[in-house]
């Protein structure tokens, strides 16, 4: 309860857009960037000179936002926005954005896997097939994030150890609503997917988690930075869809977006965040998750390392199921 309480309850922003410093020939890539968190995320990257990459479903909700971004921007920049289109339920529309991706660039400092989905009907499944808030917040940024993993490994090399980063977005809620041990294994055949919506999508978040402690296990040696963080309880889209009583009580515990952003920039940027971080979990507004559950903590440690291998085997599930689209 003490946890949980903390988290509904953050103390102020740890860092801020005025601790970022300029940001000019840094190149970054927010996904779900034209809403919510993630737009307030790059509104900062822009306004201290970064070339942001926004990658989302529809280019003319990128478009609105780009135009949004730029005649409300208060400050002279010369930072950049840039489109990426992509559907994160669709494992065969993401090699194309990230090829196109590649064809303009030679760096990437920072990937925001921000982009997700929440309280999507029961039964819902995404084009292969997997329950959605699975392939949406976990399969689909694991195939981009491994096919950027080269150009973020480039990037490593001639960059300040530590500064090159990929941030998973996760939630506070995976040590409440979701499966014991975060995920269940079995449960992500067709067939056999859960009839609970809040249950699926904790569980998802769980696996953002496993995903960021695995993916530091493979890149630690070249300086990369891979951690999962909670962006907070903020008020944003994801919670239209959510029962009207759900939405009226979380709302006394909400935060603007911006505040959420702050996390995450806090994850991507601050100084503080060091190597041997790596594969920690972040809670609002920019701080180290006090207490996991144990039982995630099992998850997260392999079977020789004395817990029950469950993210090194989903990392495994995610590997062969996107294989055929890399």
């Amino acid at each position: 309860m003490k946890d949980a309480i903390t988290q509904l309850f953050p103390p102020p922003p740890a860092y801020t857009e005025e601790h970022v410093p300029t940001l000019q020939g840094k190149v970054f890539l927010v996904t779900g960037g034209n809403a919510g968190v993630g737009l307030e995320l790059v509104k900062i990257l822009y306004s201290k000179g970064g070339r942001v990459y926004i990658a989302s479903r529809s280019a003319s909700k990128i478009a609105t936002a780009i135009d949004l971004i730029k005649s409300t921007s208060s400050t002279t920049t010369s930072g950049e926005l840039r489109s990426l289109v992509v559907d994160f339920s669709d494992l065969s529309t993401i090699s194309f954005c990230a090829s196109k991706f590649l064809a303009q660039e030679s760096r990437l400092d920072v990937l925001w896997n921000n982009a997700g989905v929440s309280q999507a009907p029961i039964g819902s499944t995404s084009a292969q097939g997997h329950e959605l808030h699975m392939a949406t917040n976990c399969l689909g940024p694991f195939l981009l994030t491994k096919l950027l993993l080269p150009i973020l490994s480039k990037t490593a090399a001639g960059s300040p150890r530590g500064s090159v980063r990929v941030v998973w977005a996760s939630s506070g809620i995976i040590d409440m609503t979701g499966p014991p041990g975060g995920l269940c294994l079995a449960e992500l055949v067709p067939g056999k997917h859960p009839k609970n919506k809040d249950y699926n999508y904790s569980a998802s978040k769980a696996g953002n988690w496993m995903l960021a402690a695995e993916l530091d296990r493979r890149v630690r040696n070249e300086g990369i930075i891979s951690l999962a963080q909670s962006p907070g309880t903020l008020k944003t889209k994801g919670w239209d869809a959510a029962p009207w009583l759900m939405r009226t009580v979380m709302g006394f515990f909400m935060y603007e977006a911006k505040m959420g952003a702050y996390t995450e920039l806090w994850a991507g940027l601050s100084p503080e965040v060091k190597c041997e971080d790596g594969g920690q979990f972040g809670i609002p507004f920019g701080r180290w998750h006090p207490n996991p559950k144990r039982a995630i903590l099992a998850s997260l440690r392999t079977k020789e390392e004395g817990g029950t291998g469950v993210a090194a085997a989903f990392w495994s599930w995610n590997e062969d199921q996107s294989k055929s689209f890399m």
